[in-house]
């Protein structure tokens, strides 16, 4: 259909000067009869026309010279606009509006005039703004320009908004139109950051305009929120997103502090459901099930999160950790953030793309914050209780995005700053006091991805701080080292030495559990059972064949401390029910008893080994009550215990 009458078209021939002469008149209505202005723009279908004779063709052209108007609030023209009823002419249009405005896709027809054909109309489809679109442009551009405190005319402005709000935001929830889609420019961005941006501004104008987006019939939150799922560019998602997050987290501007400390927002178990109302149905007009609804969500945090970057990614971060915290009852959200094998491959990309830049940083580097807003974000999922229910899942699609790969490249600065190495630890722990809940699909998983000598010297080489003496290492799993004894900070600081020696000792018990040593292979990957010779350095580590041992290039960086490595796996020993759990499903091969070295075996290499005779005996007294009365759940285990000890007082956030 063509934007007017075809019998009101000009003829192509006379097509640009009709339109100067259209806006030279215009122009000066504007100034000289603002009333004629509004009724015009009360047009809202091709068909109309008002008693002087005006037609939807001029709404069109008037939308432009309103918008420049709007930008001018103290001139004289747009007080008169608004005086005349500018704003409820254009509130009135968003409400009612089925046509597009698509004058810039006009062609010629046979006869010479100008038309949409086939063609044109579905470019304009997929470019043009929606029907509405036009006035809130108009009314963004009069509420970014206005003053604070108002004047009169803004104030009557603002008034007049409010009476039409409720209805505009209506229509806009029930007919997106095409301001859902991606688009091909950046007309789509735009609309679907229309709405919250115009909010943001009136708010800090007249912060009673919140009152009127927070009463319960009001859709605006809704309609906001299905715009952030949707966007696709930093521009649409974080203006939307930094509209709802302060509502969820409190943390608010001043101007909306200073309103709700006399008028209190309305409680979070209330606001939620009206926020999340946005995510309930797409671009069609069926609703979606709470499972749906809940992988929406996710899916649009998978996709920002490989998209942002710098401080759009971190507000981003700051949403999903607000949403995790206030929806503790979500079962269905909780369980798509679990399940979703993309999230957790989002977030090893952006912890990689840290890493990747500092594979050899210069002397003082520490990780980018959104490295740590990511290593964060597993923490707080892995430690909230409605995803324990979840946790096999999780720490399966852990696995899938290939977290101890990620720790792995960007280690060295992670273990740098003050908070990394509790990331670290924290994370490994939540694995580690899980791993006898996990199917035995995800213990070989798991297996699989063992052992990491890359990720696993980092970190000894950090919380040995250069010493190289025997005995050092299980030093630090009994307790004993000076370091750890004359701590001064509180267990649950960032800074305690308790987070740079537990992360080794965490990876080391996953390795060892699952890939017990000796008899196992030590080549990653490998399921064979260990019979094929040891490292003639170490004759620690084992493998199946030569081929295995001639791959285990890693192996080279930690032989020098296998044999001590050897001895820790002794005190960390877990309880029988726990082992008995974890071997089920077979996901750790038997080896035959000719080739599991005996303790005087390992004995006699601690020994030549020079390990002080105070540690050998302190480790053989563990080992030998483990031996008659192995260990239960409620009884120390040296290092592990610490550590669980200190993951308890401390409550990881994603906040650096």
């Amino acid at each position: 259909m063509p934007p007017y009458p075809v019998d009101k078209m000009p003829a192509v021939s006379n097509y640009p000067q009709h339109i100067t002469g259209m806006v030279k008149k215009w122009t000066n209505r504007i100034k000289n009869d603002p009333r004629r202005v509004c009724r015009t723009l009360l047009l809202t279908s091709p068909s109309g026309e008002t008693v002087e004779g005006d037609t939807f063709d001029d709404a069109a052209l008037l939308f432009d010279l309103v918008k420049e108007a709007a930008k001018k609030p103290t001139s004289r023209d747009w007080r008169g606009l608004v005086d005349a009823g500018i704003i409820t002419s254009l509130c009135k249009w968003a409400i009612n509006s089925q046509q597009c405005l698509m004058k810039a896709y006009m062609v010629v027809n046979d006869r010479g005039l100008a038309e949409l054909d086939e063609n044109s109309m579905e470019r304009a489809k997929d470019n043009a703004p929606a029907p509405y679109t036009p006035a809130l442009e108009v009314l963004c551009n009069a509420a970014m320009s206005c003053a604070v405190p108002p004047t009169a005319t803004e104030n009557k402005m603002i008034e007049e908004l409010k009476q039409h709000w409720h209805t505009m935001v209506q229509r806009i929830w029930s007919d997106p139109s095409w301001s859902l889609e991606p688009g091909t420019d950046m007309s789509r961005v735009v609309e679907r950051a229309l709405l919250a941006q115009l909010v943001h501004r009136l708010t800090y104008v007249d912060s009673s305009f919140l009152d009127v987006i927070l009463k319960p019939s009001d859709l605006t939150l809704a309609v906001v929120f299905r715009n952030w799922l949707y966007s696709t560019s930093d521009y649409d998602t974080m203006i939307n997103c930094t509209l709802i997050c302060p509502l969820l987290d409190g943390n608010t501007p001043n101007h909306w502090k200073r309103h709700f400390a006399e008028h209190p927002p309305p409680e979070l178990q209330a606001l939620l459901p009206r926020i999340l109302l946005g995510a309930s149905r797409g671009t069609g007009k069926k609703k979606r099930t709470p499972n749906q609804i809940a992988e929406s969500i996710v899916s649009a945090f998978v996709n920002q999160f490989g998209r942002l970057a710098g401080r759009n990614l971190k507000d981003d971060f700051d949403f999903f950790s607000t949403l995790l915290d206030v929806g503790k009852d979500n079962v269905a959200f909780y369980r798509a953030v679990c399940q979703s094998e993309g999230l957790w491959t989002a977030l090893f990309m952006v912890i990689v793309r840290d890493g990747l830049l500092s594979r050899n940083p210069p002397r003082g580097y520490e990780p980018d914050i959104i490295t740590l807003q990511a290593l964060g974000l597993y923490i707080h999922v892995g430690r909230m209780p409605a995803a324990q229910e979840h946790v096999d899942a999780l720490v399966r699609n852990w696995l899938a995005g290939k977290i101890l790969d990620a720790l792995e490249v960007a280690i060295v600065p992670i273990v740098r700053h003050a908070r990394g190495p509790m990331l670290v630890s924290s994370i490994l722990s939540i694995i580690d006091e899980n791993l006898p809940k996990l199917s035995a699909k995800t213990r070989k998983k798991l297996r699989a991805e063992l052992p990491q000598p890359g990720l696993m010297m980092p970190l000894l080489q950090f919380s040995l701080r250069g010493r190289k003496e025997p005995g050092s290492i299980l030093a630090q799993v009994l307790g004993t080292d000076e370091e750890l004894k004359s701590a001064e900070v509180d267990v649950s600081e960032p800074t305690h030495p308790i987070w740079t020696k537990s992360a080794w000792q965490l990876l080391w018990r996953l390795t060892t559990t699952l890939r017990p040593l000796p008899g196992s292979c030590s080549a990653r990957g490998c399921e064979n059972p260990a019979y094929g010779g040891e490292c003639p350095k170490c004759n620690v580590a084992t493998y199946c064949g030569q081929e295995c041992a001639a791959r285990d290039d890693g192996h080279r960086i930690l032989c020098p401390w296998m044999k001590e490595l050897l001895w820790v796996s002794l005190c960390q020993r877990r309880p029988t029910e726990e082992m008995d759990a974890i071997r089920a499903g077979g996901v750790i091969p038997e080896t035959p008893a000719e080739h599991v070295k005996t303790q005087e075996d390992i004995l006699n290499g601690c020994q030549e080994s020079g390990m002080p005779a105070e540690i050998i005996q302190r480790v053989l007294e563990i080992a030998e009550k483990n031996k008659e009365n192995p260990l239960s759940k409620d009884e120390p285990i040296p290092g592990i215990t610490a550590l669980r000890e200190a993951v308890k007082k401390v409550q990881i956030s994603t906040a650096a």
